[in-house]
């Protein structure tokens, strides 16, 4: 019997729209294409999210990677405030969820000073309807590594056979449905609901 619903936070409940905010601030396609790789899909990227070392550490060195792009990489760093979006369906889903019994999870790769600011700037509307969450910037595991999840388990006292986790990689989907979780990758609002409704 499915008891928690264990959602992702970026691109589930939030848009990452880095792009979007590279077009607002009259960066180039050109540039946006680069930072794909050079920031947000980079190895440093991941060491934010990771959280091993700190935002200030790994800044420097994922700035020098983009030295033919300072002023546009300080550019979209100084209004990282508005890298995410809550989407519109968010809280009104966390709410419906709990109002039915479930409990609500959040488990999220994301850098913890990243996540810190996002807080403070309201982009987690739906952050106080939930019952917990772990986020890897500040217990120093990530997705698709199984501890993580391990983690969430053991702080909240879940059992996985009464979990559904959503996710919008299939890896990370994957990696909970090895410990025991049913699992839906996210596509859509639409089609992550009619899984769970299925489940």
């Amino acid at each position: 019997m499915v008891k928690n619903i264990i959602f992702d936070i970026g691109n589930v409940l939030v848009s990452f729209c880095w792009r979007e905010l590279m077009r607002e601030l009259g960066i180039s396609e050109e540039v946006q294409d680069i930072f794909g790789g050079t920031v947000f899909g980079s190895h440093w990227w991941n060491e934010l999210d990771h959280g091993l070392r700190d935002e200030s550490e790994i800044i420097p060195l994922l700035r020098e990677d983009n030295r033919e792009h300072y002023a546009e990489f300080d550019l979209v760093w100084e209004n990282r405030d508005r890298l995410v979006k809550p989407y519109s369906y968010a809280k009104p889903w966390v709410d419906e969820l709990r109002s039915k019994g479930y409990k609500v999870y959040l488990l999220s790769n994301y850098p913890r000073d990243l996540f810190k600011m996002h807080e403070e700037h309201g982009c987690f509307p739906f952050a106080d309807s939930v019952d917990g969450r772990v986020v890897s910037g500040f217990v120093k595991m990530v997705k698709p590594n199984e501890d993580i999840y391990e983690y969430l388990m053991d702080k909240f006292s879940l059992k996985a056979d009464e979990c559904v986790f959503i996710d919008d990689r299939e890896d990370n989907v994957k990696a909970a449905v090895r410990l025991g979780m049913k699992g839906i990758v996210f596509q859509s609002y639409e089609q992550a609901r009619e899984a769970l409704a299925a489940i």
